[in-house]
């Protein structure tokens, strides 16, 4: 049998995570544990930095949906054998997140592909699973004291839900410090200003920056990822539009969709993407010309 090398090892693991081998990354992480290595060093040289570049990918359109979910659960697959040598380093982590879809709402996979990213990149996650009640989130964000309250929503019918979720917080008198975030798919900046939402993001890997933001953890972003936000924003200004019911609420919203794509073309922004979102809002301004 071959001597253990860490640096190796944490390669292996590393790699295994990137690809999504979940058979691997627990034989790795034991063989770490095994020999001596403390739980804080595989998180933070193997788990982390793996998922690090797992969201980069998603990113930049090289990773979708389900690789994204494989490689979570590689890493989440580590992570588990890891927790109970954690908590017993005391090994803090950079913020606590209480995850959960919204009051009728059953669908749940961003939400999963949400807080398995957020655990990679180092939180805390506690997760109420779907369906959630206005008083489940209340009453967990205070008794774990979190620091963030994250809502995910896939149907526009269960989406009021996440104002009253916000609203049960400011009165329920939690800290200041704890935030509420929302997504999913029918979910807009416009509408997280809307009811009081303290951040949104357009998809898992803009989530976890803005929760990395949100508790003053340091977030690079390249001019290209910036630029692909602002691609995502004008998808998510245009759909909102279109589903008003005015025709001259629909027209502003949409020429405030075409502002922004022209800004993020000379930002950047893929063009072949942003092509098909500026031919879907042209056709919809001569709709109602």
């Amino acid at each position: 049998m071959a001597a253990f090398e860490l640096d190796s090892t944490l390669a292996e693991l590393h790699e295994a995570i990137i690809k999504g081998d979940a058979k691997s990354s627990p034989g790795l992480v034991q063989s770490c544990i095994d020999n001596d290595t403390s739980a804080q060093v595989v998180v933070t040289r193997g788990l982390i930095p793996a998922m690090d570049i797992v969201g980069d990918r998603f990113r930049r359109n090289e990773y979708y949906v389900p690789e994204v979910l494989i490689a979570a659960r590689a890493m989440k697959a580590g992570l588990d054998l890891l927790r109970p040598l954690l908590a017993e380093e005391s090994v803090e982590s950079i913020g606590k997140v209480v995850i959960g879809t919204a009051k009728g709402d059953l669908h749940d996979i961003g939400k999963n592909l949400v807080g398995m990213m957020l655990e990679g990149a180092g939180f805390d996650v506690i997760d109420l699973g779907t369906d959630c009640s206005v008083e489940e989130y209340v009453t967990k964000a205070r008794e774990t004291e979190a620091d963030i309250v994250a809502i995910s929503a896939l149907l526009t019918t269960t989406m009021v839900q996440m104002k009253r979720v916000v609203d049960a917080i400011e009165e329920a008198g939690l800290p200041i410090e704890t935030k509420v975030i929302i997504g999913g798919a029918p979910v807009t900046q416009q509408y997280a200003d809307e009811v009081g939402a303290d951040g949104y993001a357009p998809d898992a890997a803009s989530g976890v920056a803005l929760a990395k933001r949100m508790v003053g953890a340091a977030v690079e972003e390249s001019a290209e990822e910036a630029a692909r936000r602002m691609v995502l924003e004008v998808r998510d200004l245009y759909e909102s539009a279109v589903r008003l019911e005015g025709a001259d609420d629909i027209r502003k919203g949409v020429l405030e969709a075409r502002e922004l794509a022209e800004d993020a073309r000379d930002k950047g922004a893929d063009l072949e993407e942003l092509q098909s979102l500026l031919d879907a809002i042209d056709r919809e301004l001569a709709r109602h010309n």
